[in-house]
């Protein structure tokens, strides 16, 4: 008699932390025919791992084997990604093509071990099984406790003498090693070890396991006005598995997106000096200077009705007033304005609204980010934007620390190598700086930098959107 296929079964698993205590734990559920290759996938996302290291999977616990303690029973199977095959010689299996249901034909425990040089053992017990049903995902994350370790913080020792130096803050080594586990758990990340956030590993077990969607970053919602091409879509849809996961949370926990309008006052005193430029070109247009640029009149009108404080110059010539030519150019590449035949003319949707502070504010936030940049100037500049909306930033060099961090933890850096310093913030972000600096930002007042305003902090939450 021919053997009977068993029919697909679901699989209830544990996967626990050895060592962890208090335990850190994940349980799934997972169609039988999926892979170890897939498991693995599955692991890393669940327990918040980074795919910076080795692993393989074996039936044999790694601790015991190292201890020289014996097994009884068959030889241990052991099976490893393809790279490692190769470079162990094909000594142990292909976990590509092993399934759940045969890895656990010998009733199990698994064990998976990530990164070989902190250890970090995983017991994987099949607590149940059921007949699968028709439609369900190959894998659901059920329930868990506290967040995975950081990635290379010296496996379960390491890691809980960092979590104990974290909570005492008389240790000496307390912001150093607080310092390093924000950089470790990357942006807007969360250093709480309670913090499981099972809902962001959820969000990307679905993208992960069901068809590609054509909203990768989850953040879609066209109620709130988040839509495909919205800045923060295009930017979270890059980002790899743990950044898209903390800022999607982050977005959702501080209500950054969440829909916001600014009211007339606040539109027209946000957006003075572009109300004033647009209404002083107006749909006549204004005649340039034979070298192009605008006439010192029309400068030292600017000037005096922007109550501008100038950092050099006489402010009747726009070539030496920075404030205005930065208001002329930054106008022009938000395609406010445009020059054509020795004149200034507003553009045609300009022409419009140019009288509707608000309507006016809408336009510059649109156009804000998706101006012309780089990779590297439009990861900077989307940060520097959220954090101008979420509240992160208040001065100019928190922005500058944190924005130049950022883009160097994406493995940017400069033509010889080396990761950016400080001075790269203005570079990166000076199309979004030059918009932001003419709205106000961090101008300069007694006593220092002005911190940004309610009105601004809208304003860049519009530029998100």
């Amino acid at each position: 008699m021919a053997p009977q296929q068993l029919p697909p079964q679901t699989l209830s698993l544990r996967a626990s932390l050895v060592g962890s205590e208090p335990e850190i734990w994940r349980e799934i559920e997972i169609a039988d025919g999926v892979s170890l290759a897939q498991l693995h996938q599955v692991l890393q996302i669940v327990f918040g791992w980074q795919q910076s290291h080795l692993h393989r999977f074996s039936e044999q616990d790694p601790w015991s084997s190292r201890r020289g303690i014996p097994r009884i029973g068959p030889e241990p199977r052991e099976w490893l990604d393809q790279w490692s095959l190769i470079e162990q010689d094909g000594d142990g299996e292909d976990e590509a093509e092993a399934i759940l249901a045969d890895a656990f034909s010998r009733g199990g425990p698994l064990w998976y071990e990530y990164d070989f040089g902190d250890g970090w053992v995983h017991r994987i017990e099949m607590i149940g099984s059921r007949l699968a049903e028709i439609g369900e995902p190959l894998v659901r994350l059920v329930a868990g406790a506290r967040r995975g370790p950081f990635e290379d913080s010296g496996g379960i020792g390491g890691y809980a003498e960092k979590l104990a130096i974290m909570a005492d803050p008389r240790h000496p080594e307390h912001a150093e090693i607080t310092e390093w586990a924000r950089f470790v758990a990357g942006p807007w990340g969360s250093i709480d070890p309670d913090d499981a956030d099972l809902d962001g590993a959820r969000s990307e077990l679905e993208l992960l396991t069901g068809a590609p969607p054509a909203d990768m970053s989850g953040l879609v919602d066209s109620a709130r006005g988040v839509v495909d091409d919205s800045p923060i879509v295009e930017f979270a849809s890059n980002l790899p598995v743990p950044y898209r996961t903390n800022l999607r949370r982050h977005l959702r926990a501080t209500g950054v997106l969440d829909p916001v309008e600014l009211d007339e006052a606040a539109a027209a005193a946000l957006m003075r000096p572009y109300l004033w430029l647009l209404d002083h070109i107006g749909d006549g247009g204004l005649t340039l200077t034979q070298a192009g640029w605008m006439p010192p009149a029309d400068v030292a009108a600017a000037v005096e009705a922007l109550e501008l404080r100038l950092v050099y110059g006489k402010g009747n010539r726009e070539q030496s007033t920075r404030e205005v030519a930065g208001l002329r150019e930054s106008a022009t590449q938000l395609r406010l304005i445009r020059k054509i035949k020795g004149r200034l003319e507003l553009t045609a949707r300009v022409r419009t609204i140019r009288h509707d502070p608000r309507a006016v504010s809408a336009q510059i936030a649109h156009a804000l980010l998706p101006q012309r940049m780089d990779d590297a100037e439009r990861i900077a500049s989307v940060v520097l934007v959220l954090g101008l909306a979420d509240g992160t930033f208040t001065t100019s060099d928190e922005a500058r620390a944190a924005v130049v961090d950022i883009v160097n933890g994406f493995g940017y850096r400069d033509q010889d190598g080396r990761q950016l310093d400080r001075y790269w913030f203005r570079p990166l972000t000076r199309s979004v700086q030059d918009v932001l600096t003419v709205v106000g930002l961090w101008r300069w007042v007694p006593g220092g930098e002005a911190p940004p305003t309610d009105a601004l902090r809208a304003f860049a939450r519009m530029a998100l959107r």
